[in-house]
């Protein structure tokens, strides 16, 4: 040993070689053991675990696309009903809330002294005619002028005013409903002294009932009248009518339009003021009904379902017509697709798999089962 110390103190250059020797080994060691990892992720490249999936063949129907909006319900009119004349209230004769027919009998007022002076205008009146008519007759003969006649005739048509706006007077002492509707609202007791103008009551009419609403931009052009609507009160009621009004112009501000549905209600026993949930059907498409459950995310972000077809992952964009507490009706999957059902995390567009079908459509898969190496509880 000491020999080869000694010559290698000799002659230095032998220990050099042996160093790059040593290294070169060290080197050559590391990128063996470096590509070892590489050429076994290259080998299992090519060896693809063919991932498990449930499904089931879904069916497509047809189903209405609609517009669901919110809105409140109103009367189709109101009138509030003021004194024409001046009077004291005597009676009045319908309580409020109560339903009332056009010209039903509402408030009667004192008539004052509007007979008597009703009566003192005939009796002007007939003594008018009979001046009248002699004045014509004289004229006839030559004994009597136009003037005269005139004068006459205009006395007449006084007193035929005279006459005309007393028994308008006279009539307005009741007031009247001036349609169908209900008593909603009453000013006035019996007692008051009313004015011209004074406001006694009002009257609504609730037949039909209208729904009115907000529609966007977006679904106006959807919209026509006559179009058959459902509404929603906060009840559960439901209640049946159709598109009567689609404002032309939006709304400043909110870029919506007004739209009036009338539901008819001849025994008024729907009430306005409630909020109400409208539903407007505005056309027909074939829809698969689904569970959210099954609905994915692509890549891009893309709202769509995964189906199979040819034992690989097909990714399917979608569009949503329209959901209800059971599920969700989509459009884009045709008339029928296999549908995964479960597992669809697990696989991307493209990939292959091996199915296990639903024995029937909708059924619930146990939280037992297992797909793949995941349980059904995992999946979801």
């Amino acid at each position: 040993m000491s020999k080869v110390i000694n010559k290698f103190r000799k002659e230095p250059h032998w220990l050099a070689l042996l160093i790059f020797i040593v290294l070169v080994v060290w080197v050559m060691s590391g990128l063996s053991s470096e590509n070892t990892p590489q050429n076994e992720k290259k080998n299992m490249e090519h060896v693809t675990e063919v991932q498990k999936v449930r499904t089931t063949m879904l069916y497509a129907e047809q189903v209405d696309q609609e517009v669901r909006i919110y809105g409140r319900t109103e009367p189709d009119r109101v009138a509030t009903l003021s004194a024409e004349v001046r009077g004291q209230v005597l009676e009045i004769l319908v309580p409020e809330g109560q339903t009332v027919t056009k010209g039903q009998a509402l408030v009667r007022l004192d008539e004052n002294d509007l007979r008597q002076r009703l009566a003192s205008v005939n009796a002007s009146l007939q003594q008018a005619l009979i001046e009248l008519k002699g004045a014509k007759k004289l004229g006839k003969q030559g004994y009597q002028s136009e003037v005269v006649q005139a004068q006459a005739a205009a006395s007449v048509a006084d007193a035929k005013a005279r006459k005309k706006a007393l028994e308008l007077d006279l009539a307005n002492t009741v007031i009247r409903a001036p349609f169908d509707g209900v008593m909603n609202v009453q000013f006035i007791e019996v007692g008051d002294y009313l004015r011209e103008g004074d406001q006694i009551a009002t009257i609504v009419d609730l037949d039909p009932l209208v729904i009115k609403a907000d529609v966007t931009e977006r679904f106006v052009q959807e919209l026509s009248v006559d179009l058959k609507a459902k509404g929603r009160l906060v009840s559960g009621r439901s209640l049946d009518g159709y598109v009567r009004y689609i404002s032309s112009l939006s709304q400043m501000g909110t870029n919506t339009f007004k739209v009036e549905v009338a539901v008819p209600n001849p025994d008024s026993t729907l009430r306005a003021g409630m909020s109400t949930e409208l539903v407007i059907p505005i056309r027909t498409e074939l829809a698969m009904k689904v569970t959210p459950a099954v609905m994915a995310l692509d890549e891009k972000g893309n709202l769509g379902v995964k189906t199979v077809e040819n034992g690989h992952v097909k990714f399917v964009p979608i569009d949503m017509v329209k959901s209800d507490s059971s599920g969700v009706w989509l459009t884009g999957l045709g008339e029928q697709a296999e549908v995964i059902t479960l597992g669809q995390g697990f696989v991307r567009d493209g990939d292959p798999v091996e199915v296990v079908k639903d024995l029937k459509i909708g059924s619930e898969i146990g939280a037992s089962e297992k797909v793949g190496n995941v349980s059904a509880g995992e999946a979801e």
